[in-house]
């Protein structure tokens, strides 16, 4: 283990930096529990049990980036909903920034906050929050598949070095650590409308037929947008339906 040893964080982050951890979402939480301050970022060469969302298991070998983010408290609890979406857009941002330009436009956000090059996932996202002692905690866990990726997975994976971009994982990471400071700012400090208005401008799917899968249920519609809150917005014979939580599909590929 190294304490942040090759790592740079911008001012008011820091980072741990381990060989190996179970998952760096339950390592954030556990180091909170010691008394960690926000802005610790937790980061390993490899999990042993990382996850996904509704506890998928995540492919976490090295020479990927698995980084997780610890905040306490970081806005008032009826905004929490729309850190996914700015998550994704700092990674989006990072990633950008690790390829050449004319290799941007193949970069997508699929909601909420999965990000997809050349239509394939890219990367996963993961935000948890449990109350401590010292308050509401909220940990943003990012896995970027850098060198590899997994087979067999609800949705088709790809990863940077197969796209023909091979990037190092600790290069990336001041990249995703820069846009992730910058973007919480952004949020902290103004209304969500400017992020909601860059997130739809790096959306995939706007105005396309999709399906979403929910925990009971699965609904097809038109993708027509995100409400004021960040909330997918599906048009479908029974009209006008806003969901909060899902598993986005396309229609075409």
């Amino acid at each position: 283990m190294s304490e942040g040893a090759g790592l740079v964080c911008p001012e008011g982050y820091a980072a741990v930096h381990l060989d190996a951890v179970g998952s760096t979402n339950a390592e954030a939480f556990a180091r909170a529990g010691q008394g960690a301050a926000s802005g610790l970022w937790v980061v390993a060469r490899r999990q042993t049990a990382g996850r996904g969302r509704r506890g998928r298991l995540w492919t976490s070998e090295p020479g990927n980036l698995y980084a997780s983010l610890l905040l306490r408290d970081p806005i008032e609890e009826a905004r929490l909903g729309e850190l996914p979406l700015v998550v994704a857009l700092a990674v989006h941002d990072a990633v950008a920034a690790a390829l050449p330009p004319f290799t941007r436009g193949d970069l997508a956000i699929k909601w909420p906050n999965d990000v997809l090059y050349g239509g394939a996932k890219l990367c996963g996202i993961l935000i948890e929050a449990a109350s401590q002692a010292g308050g509401r905690v909220v940990v943003a866990g990012i896995g970027i598949n850098c060198a590899h990726h997994p087979a067999d997975t609800l949705y088709r994976a790809t990863d940077l070095g197969e796209a023909g971009y091979p990037t190092d994982p600790e290069a990336l990471f001041a990249l995703l650590a820069a846009a992730m400071a910058r973007r919480l700012a952004e949020w902290r400090t103004r209304d969500f409308s400017g992020l909601r208005d860059a997130w739809l401008a790096r959306a995939r799917g706007i105005g396309e037929a999709i399906t979403v899968r929910l925990p009971a249920r699965e609904v097809s519609g038109v993708f027509t947008g995100l409400d004021e809150d960040g909330r997918l917005l599906l048009r479908h014979d029974g009209g006008l339906e806003t969901i909060s939580a899902g598993d986005v599909f396309f229609a075409r590929s």
